[in-house]
């Protein structure tokens, strides 16, 4: 009887073992499936959070362009408020007068010796001088500012955009250093504080013209033709390439 209890004893004793090793190896495919599991759903996480970051980047972006253009339509808007409004109704009897340069060295030819226009930006003041235009005072460049330099620097960046030696941060640090001197600079126009008096705006514009008159004066261009050219390929958007300047006009 003890040999048998010994017998039946080491069988169930190899029972439990293979029991054990079945659970152990069960054990490890469901942990190894489980593993895969939670690796797939870490992978369809990270996609997520990524399509999410990159729809934030976009919706960031068009927020901002959007600001920008609000930004910039609310300071022409003041601008234009700002500006004195243009009398009403028209004389349609008025003698029609000729316009443009042809008029303002017209009226050098009837009077000799006065002014002397040559060159593209020389005509150009010249028009200010005879023309009824005055110069415009601005009581606020300020206001401007903002909004000049904004479409500059739009524009120039386009110009730019084929430059490969340059980072946008340095174009646009070379945009700004060119706008501190550029014309469309409000602050390189004719400014005057704002609370001025008519009298005073009035000094300022007679100043200025002054200025140019005394800068035409006695001044010529020996080779009209070529500055005329130079002037009109450096300005396009002004176009001056479409003005017509005459031989007899010019002096040649």
């Amino acid at each position: 009887m003890a040999k048998k209890g010994a017998a039946g004893g080491g069988e169930n004793s190899k029972k439990a073992q293979g029991q054990a090793r079945k659970a152990d190896a069960a054990a490890s495919k469901q942990a190894a499936k489980n593993q895969q599991a939670e690796k797939a759903e870490a992978e369809e996480w990270s996609k997520g959070a990524k399509s999410n970051a990159k729809a934030e980047a976009a919706a960031e972006k068009a927020a901002e362009a959007a600001r920008k253009k609000a930004e910039k339509e609310a300071l022409l808007r003041e601008e234009e408020a700002s500006l004195p409004s243009k009398p009403k109704g028209k004389n349609p009897k008025a003698e029609k007068k000729p316009r443009g340069i042809d008029s303002a060295l017209g009226s050098f030819d009837a009077k000799p010796g006065a002014l002397n226009a040559t060159g593209i930006d020389n005509a150009l003041d010249a028009l200010d001088i005879t023309g009824n235009s005055q110069d415009k005072v601005d009581r606020h460049p300020e206001r401007r500012f903002k909004a000049a330099y904004a479409a500059f620097e739009e524009r120039r960046l386009e110009e730019m955009k084929d430059e490969k030696g340059l980072r946008r941060q340095q174009k646009i640090d070379q945009i700004r250093k060119e706008f501190e001197k550029h014309p469309d600079n409000p602050f390189n126009q004719v400014t005057g504080s704002y609370n001025m008096t008519k009298e005073e705006m009035a000094a300022i514009r007679e100043s200025e013209k002054d200025k140019k008159e005394k800068r035409l004066v006695g001044t010529w261009d020996k080779t009209p033709q070529r500055m005329i050219a130079k002037r009109a390929e450096a300005y396009p958007e002004r176009g001056l390439a479409r003005l017509r300047l005459s031989n007899d006009t010019m002096g040649l």
